[in-house]
């Protein structure tokens, strides 16, 4: 997707870029790659957290017995201030089972992994495409690929005849975004990840057996009704972990499909027949629609073999029974799927799949002439070998009626800080006026119209688009500063970035009730204002989606930002601190990442630069917004030559080789 970034910095070298410079050369440089662990890090606090509040996902209560606060405290401690011999006996004074625990995130094995350090080689490491990248990151949150509010908005819910067919196509394009699963089904990726977790879990267990040593040389018996053990607390958080991404996945990719697949199935009924039988583009559809399906089944599953696990209840993922496939296959899927139950490896898994299915169709009497029972009946064999596949694998009670960060959101706020000893009682961000231009009436219009934008995702008939919105809906909050109260000049983006760090280390009152995504705080300037007051428009085009056209405010990342390092970052070029945002991807895209530390501002800067406007407007982008913004940059990018060419003089060196590359000499 690199190619597309028009909005970023390239350099000379590299790949060619499908991009061309003002005399219409070939732009060459460096797609933008990033760094991609083997677990993600966010994985880390969120373990660090769910041993303090027990909780997992969906909201379940860790059914293990916990660690002791006194416990967890020693799980941050070097061994040699508490741990007995031999378990004291550290090459490095400082290392602790935390900070072990962290450097197994990063694919190196310890402080002391010098090959890794000195030569940068992390054996864990991969290098990714930045989208990729970034979909993934969303995908371990839970975060859905497009929220239900935005595709209704997009319109891609509800099709007809009266429709262009392309409509459809839009919505299969969005439905895709749930093929990143397929990354985590690549056998070096899994290994990866695998031995990663696997890595964790070793250090952990030592842990454990520390602890229990502890206790025997103080003759001091453990809580018999709380003999927590880090290892099976590991394993219960990470399987549940997982179980839930993929579920939650599997449940929003089937709520749409089927959706769409009921609407296709009713316009093939109501369409009558006639001459050249129009109905065979919904046949076609329907067919289409069944393909993409099925590969959706066989991705949205991740193979846990080989994860170490001493819990009986999550057997059934890291042990699959052994099946005879090569029975299951001459048998030509007579046998139903053993439950809960596949093929490790996807290209199998898909042999076996489609040979279940095949039979399913055939027992039916799929031949059938009748157009509309046989996609019926194509789509309810489809439920059933999945059924058979995905089994009950799975102790997460569903459908999921929570998201993952509501979840954690909840169980953040509920919690008392040992450093500010308060109960959060709203969440969101801070926001600073910091254009004076404007009049007092125009900013009231302004606040208006911004706060209808950025509440929409809960508002009645959208609230339960975001699963378990309406339980956090009501605590959720911006709070807004004027700079001149705080004296920061206009426009003055450092100033404000002072005032918020001097905001977050006093423990101000006006903040210390506010749970934030993070260190960002949001910027209303002369730009964002104006968005509102006057909504972007193109009309008399197809280019662009109007739903994509979107007023914004500015996302500012904190006193953390460095510009220096900034300017030297590859994986981010460009990016200033700041970013521009659709007020409508606030609170259900926005502050979910930024929240769960599933991404940086940057990440969202490389989306957005994307886009014609340069806006982040939520999610990851579909294959066909990326195509339709590609071409609407290059026509912008024509026009902007076109122009140069009619301003400069035609005499001057520059002004000849605009006029020739234009007239293509």
């Amino acid at each position: 997707m690199a190619a597309n970034m028009f909005r970023h910095n390239i350099g000379p070298n590299g790949e060619v870029l499908e991009m061309r410079d003002l005399l219409g050369r070939e732009v060459r440089g460096d797609p933008i790659v990033v760094n991609d662990t083997p677990l993600p890090i966010s994985l880390s606090g969120e373990f660090l957290l769910f041993l303090n509040d027990n909780k997992l996902p969906n909201g379940r209560v860790n059914p293990l017995p916990k660690l002791r606060p006194e416990e967890v405290a020693m799980f941050g401690k070097p061994y040699r201030e508490w741990a007995p011999a031999p378990f004291n006996n550290t090459r490095n004074p400082a290392e602790s089972a935390a900070n072990l625990f962290m450097f197994a995130f990063s694919g190196m094995e310890d402080l002391f992994d010098f090959s890794a350090i000195l030569g940068g080689r992390f054996e864990g490491l991969s290098m990714v495409d930045y989208e990729l990248g970034f979909n993934k990151q969303r995908a371990w949150g839970g975060l859905v690929p497009l929220s239900d509010r935005r595709l209704r908005e997009k319109g891609l819910h509800q099709l007809d005849d009266s429709l262009p067919p392309k409509r459809f196509v839009y919505a299969i394009d969005h439905l895709e975004k749930t093929d990143v699963f397929l990354y985590f089904n690549i056998p070096e990726r899994l290994g990866k990840m695998r031995k990663a977790y696997n890595r964790v879990y070793d250090h952990l267990a030592h842990f454990d057996q520390a602890l229990a040593s502890y206790y025997a040389r103080r003759q001091e018996p453990r809580d018999p009704n709380s003999p927590g053990k880090a290892a099976e607390l590991w394993a219960e958080f990470f399987f549940s972990r997982v179980e839930f991404m993929t579920t939650r996945a599997h449940q929003w990719y089937m709520s749409h499909a089927n959706a769409l697949h009921a609407q296709l199935v009713e316009m093939l009924r109501t369409q009558p027949p006639q001459a050249g039988d129009p109905r065979g583009g919904t046949r076609n559809q329907l067919e289409v629609l069944v393909q993409r399906r099925t590969k959706a089944e066989l991705s949205l599953l991740i193979p846990l073999t080989g994860f170490k696990n001493p819990l009986a209840h999550w057997k059934r993922l890291s042990s699959p029974p052994i099946v005879n496939w090569t029975y299951h296959l001459n048998a030509r899927g007579a046998f139903p799927i053993p439950a809960g139950t596949y093929p490790q490896d996807v290209g199998q898994r898909e042999t076996v799949f489609t040979t279940r299915l095949q039979h399913l169709l055939q027992a039916q009497g799929n031949g059938s002439d009748d157009a509309i029972r046989r996609q019926t009946q194509a789509w309810a064999a489809l439920d059933q070998v999945s059924s058979e596949m995905r089994g009950n694998m799975s102790v997460i009670p569903t459908p999921i009626t929570e998201e993952l960060w509501v979840t954690c959101l909840k169980a953040r706020m509920t919690r008392s800080s040992d450093q500010q000893l308060v109960t959060y009682t709203h969440w969101g961000f801070v926001a600073y006026r910091l254009d004076y231009s404007h009049s007092h009436e125009e900013w009231s219009s302004f606040l208006a119209k911004f706060n209808s934008d950025v509440s929409a995702w809960a508002e009645a008939g959208n609230e339960e688009h975001v699963l378990g919105a309406s339980s956090i809906k009501e605590s959720c909050k911006i709070t807004w500063l004027d700079g001149r109260d705080h004296g920061i000049p206009e426009n003055d983006i450092p100033a404000a970035r002072r005032h918020f760090a001097s905001l977050c280390e006093t423990k101000s009152p006006l903040i210390n009730s506010l749970l934030l995504a993070g260190d960002v705080f949001l910027v209303a300037d002369r730009g964002a204002i104006s968005s509102y007051l006057n909504p972007p428009s193109l009309p008399g085009q197809e280019s662009i989606d109007t739903s994509d056209l979107k007023s914004h405010i500015v996302l500012v990342q904190g006193s953390n930002f460095n510009a220096e390092q900034a300017a030297r970052d590859k994986e981010a070029p460009g990016y200033s601190g700041l970013v521009w945002v659709a007020g409508c991807a606030l609170f259900e895209d926005v502050f979910p990442g930024l929240f769960m530390t599933l991404y940086e501002p940057k990440q969202l800067w490389n989306i957005s630069a994307c886009h014609p406007g340069g806006v982040y407007l939520g999610a990851p982008l579909a294959k066909y917004q990326w195509q339709l913004w590609k071409g609407f940059n290059e026509l912008q990018f024509e026009l902007i030559r076109v122009a140069m060419v009619e301003l400069l003089d035609g005499s001057s060196l520059i002004g000849r080789q605009l006029r020739d590359a234009r007239n293509g000499r």
